[in-house]
């Protein structure tokens, strides 16, 4: 078998410092790959995990849980060992009625994969102090497989090992725990990807009987608005099966039974859609047809419209772009905002002689809720560079006044930023002016208080309030 190994780990080594005790600790996970004779995989899994709080075992499913998805088609899976130990050191081999096969969530809408399978294991004598102990093996009768994972858990790991097929081993240890925060970093610690096997290519169809009478329905004057019907209709129809796509080995499944099976993962309505487009008449095609399995780069769908080429997805309704009109689409998103309009008289309540204006949401404006920044913080805060200016004017009818008076809130935070928001009545004119310009896009922890402060200022005054 043509062997392909591609490995890129990305260590970064600046982590949070954690408060509080961890409710559990992983002794050891490790990862075994073998490529045997015959062209088939193995892959082997081993967790032990010492449970340190009782909350580790109340408030995690996936403690006192495991799950283990595999194709009967062709995978197979052996459990080689599975018990507790528990706090007196005493072993406690999970009985045969704790391993449940059932068929997995994401396939209890689509019937054409009900033939997948996962195996509910209810990990037995669970106690403070006690270790699960679990080790299994999937056998792939195929010679594809590629993985993603990012090594840090959501509580420490001890000793954290992967063996690859070609014999060697990558260890870590001591890694620290991810923290559960709003607006973190991206995410950090150890990145692994790991591939075997040639990626497939995937053509799209040219034809699709089946859907010929739906496409007729959907027919609009406008070829650009026909395209977006077609797929919206795709979007909104077909059910997005988002199983790990080794459970599928990868394949892209012919378009004539997604469309009749309603269901499908993200490669199969990307194919559903091509051979739609195609149908339709229009020339489609599958965009770099060699499968991204990672999915940063998710497959698109190229179709041609009166001699321009624009890109689809088949699981988002995003515009309909060319390429030029996505690069000036992310130019201009990139861009300060610059805003200065004038707002109408139509309050949100009038109530017992007082009045309510809400100020437009921009859509383009930062979005930091500061509801969600706790007064302490473990980690970097993700935010991004801003600069926003908005200037409103606002026409009042005769004889109202604004509550409260004007505002006048200005400065500026060193390394962070500044800020501005003044608000002014001048007779029956209101005149309001809004300034943000962040300088960094990741924020310190010794940066954190000064940057909430701002943006709980700059959540503020947005609801302005008369008297009539």
């Amino acid at each position: 078998m043509k062997k392909a190994i591609l490995t890129s780990i990305t260590l970064l080594m600046a982590f949070a410092a954690i408060a509080q005790s961890p409710d559990a600790e992983y002794n050891l996970i490790r990862r075994s790959y073998r490529v045997n004779n015959d062209g088939s995989m193995d892959i082997r899994f081993r967790k032990e995990i010492t449970l340190l709080r009782n909350r580790a075992i109340t408030a995690y499913a996936d403690k006192g849980e495991t799950f283990i998805t595999y194709n009967p088609a062709f995978e197979s899976l052996t459990i080689n060992e599975c018990y507790t130990i528990d706090a007196k050191g005493q072993k406690v081999v999970t009985p045969q009625n704790a391993f449940v096969l059932q068929l997995p969530g994401e396939c209890t809408d689509c019937g054409r994969l009900n033939d997948i399978r996962e195996m509910a294991i209810v990990h037995t004598g669970l106690e403070y102090n006690c270790t699960i102990v679990l080790d299994y093996t999937l056998h792939r009768n195929t010679t594809l497989l590629a993985e993603r994972f990012n090594l840090n858990q959501d509580c420490p790991v001890k000793r954290y090992e992967i063996r690859y097929a070609d014999g060697h081993t990558d260890l870590f240890t001591n890694l620290p725990q991810t923290i559960n925060e709003p607006y973190m970093v991206a995410p950090k610690g150890y990145d692994v990807e790991f591939q075997l096997g040639n990626r497939p290519v995937f053509t799209a169809e040219t034809t699709l009987p089946a859907a010929a009478s739906l496409i007729n329905s959907l027919r609009k004057d406008n070829d650009k608005d026909f395209v977006t019907a077609i797929r919206d209709w795709v979007v909104d129809y077909v059910h997005l099966n988002n199983i790990d796509l080794a459970r599928v080995n990868y394949a892209i499944t012919p378009a004539a039974e997604v469309f009749a099976s309603n269901c499908g993962t993200y490669l199969d309505k990307t194919g559903l859609l091509a051979a739609m487009l195609n149908q339709a008449g229009f020339s489609a095609s599958i965009v770099d047809n060699s499968l991204n399995v990672f999915g940063d780069r998710p497959l698109e769908v190229e179709v041609t419209i009166l001699g321009q080429k624009y890109l689809l997805s088949a699981t988002q309704k995003t515009p309909i772009l060319t390429q030029n009109e996505k690069a000036d689409a992310q130019a201009v998103a990139s861009s300060p905002v610059y805003i200065d309009r004038s707002l109408e008289w139509k309050p949100d309540t009038i109530v017992d002689g007082y009045a309510r204006i809400t100020l437009p949401d921009e859509p383009r404006g930062l979005k930091i809720n500061p509801s969600l920044l706790s007064s302490k913080r473990l980690t970097d805060l993700q935010a991004s560079n801003a600069s926003e200016f908005y200037h409103y004017s606002l026409e009042l009818p005769k004889g109202v006044k604004l509550i409260g008076g004007d505002v006048n809130i200005e400065y500026t935070k060193p390394n962070i930023g500044s800020l501005s928001i003044i608000i002014k009545q001048k007779g029956k004119r209101i005149l309001i002016t809004r300034s943000l310009r962040l300088r960094k896009a990741v924020i310190s922890k010794s940066e954190y208080n000064d940057f909430r402060q701002m943006m709980v200022d700059w959540n503020s005054h947005k609801e302005l309030l008369f008297t009539l």
